[in-house]
């Protein structure tokens, strides 16, 4: 279950490229990446028509 600053980043539609096609698509999963000594930024896991799973940075933490 996302968190609820996460929450609003799986009700939009993203802009995610599919074997060379740009489809709109709302993320399956969100999850907040922050490496030591970095901002964070959200990644959103996107499941594409044909199957295939692709991951994309959607947003920076605040």
């Amino acid at each position: 279950m996302a968190t609820p600053e996460l929450s609003k980043y799986m009700e939009q539609e993203y802009e995610v490229e599919c074997d060379g096609q740009k489809v709109r698509l709302k993320p399956v999963k969100v999850w907040m990446l922050a490496p030591k000594g970095r901002r964070g930024v959200i990644i959103g896991l996107f499941k594409c028509p044909n199957g295939k799973v692709v991951r994309k940075a959607i947003g920076k933490a605040e």
